[in-house]
């Protein structure tokens, strides 16, 4: 089972990895990581947001796959919460992302900025949710 405070520690440690490729220069080189590190941040902030809310018990488990498709996210999630049309969008473009940029041929470092991008929306929606910046 996976902790309110494992899923903080997990995502914080997923976006400072990030942040450090970003100042060092090295998104386009490290896109797969990137790729990778993304979609496990933005599964743990939904975790974390959700756990939060006592929306899913303990020992439920947000998987990437759940967002391959909005119609596989609204299943998977089928419970309500307020955030929910703002992030399962996101979250299926994040999937995307990790798709795109961890399979297959390298591709442009502005993908990978992208799915940054994407990431630091996802962030901020949670953190506006539970009052809490990470």
């Amino acid at each position: 089972m996976t902790s309110v405070e494992e899923h903080k520690k997990s995502a914080k440690t997923l976006l400072n990895d990030i942040s450090e490729k970003v100042r060092s220069g090295l998104v386009g080189e490290r896109q797969k990581l990137i790729g990778f590190s993304a979609s496990e941040a933005s599964c743990d902030l939904l975790a974390l947001l959700l756990h939060k809310k006592n929306l899913i018990t303990p020992g439920f488990n947000v998987n990437h796959r759940f967002f391959a498709s909005e119609r596989t996210a609204r299943e998977k999630l089928s419970f309500e919460f307020s955030q929910k049309t703002a992030l399962v969008p996101l979250l299926v473009e994040q999937e995307r992302y990790r798709n795109l940029l961890c399979y297959g041929r390298e591709k442009s470092g502005k993908m990978a900025e992208d799915a940054i991008q994407n990431l630091a929306k996802i962030k901020e929606i949670v953190e506006n949710a539970i009052g809490e910046r990470l």
